[in-house]
């Protein structure tokens, strides 16, 4: 599982509160673009679950969604406009090196 980090946006102003909030992420899919990699993330929440696109580690989105159906529906509609745009699915099987044989 995947953490993902949310970090205080003050701007660098005092508050009293300037911890960092942790959540637990499940990893949907990972893909790689011309220059970075892209993950998908699902992450429940107290509204319902939320999907998360990391840029290089970068959150570049955050989006809820009312049920986890809807989240993964949500989720495989993004993966496949960005595979048909060129974006490759990264493999964790391959990029661990536990993967050798032919699929």
């Amino acid at each position: 599982m995947n953490e993902m980090a949310f970090a205080d946006q003050s701007g660098g102003r005092p508050s009293s509160s300037t911890h960092r909030l942790r959540v637990q992420a499940v990893t949907l899919w990972r893909l790689r673009g011309a220059t970075d990699d892209l993950d998908c993330l699902a992450v429940e929440t107290s509204f319902g679950y939320a999907l998360a696109l990391e840029l290089d580690t970068e959150l570049v989105l955050l989006h809820l969604q009312p049920t986890l159906e809807c989240l993964v529906a949500y989720a495989d509609r993004i993966e496949s406009a960005l595979i048909a745009q060129g974006w490759q699915v990264i493999d964790e099987r391959t990029e661990e090196g536990r993967f050798h044989g032919p699929r």
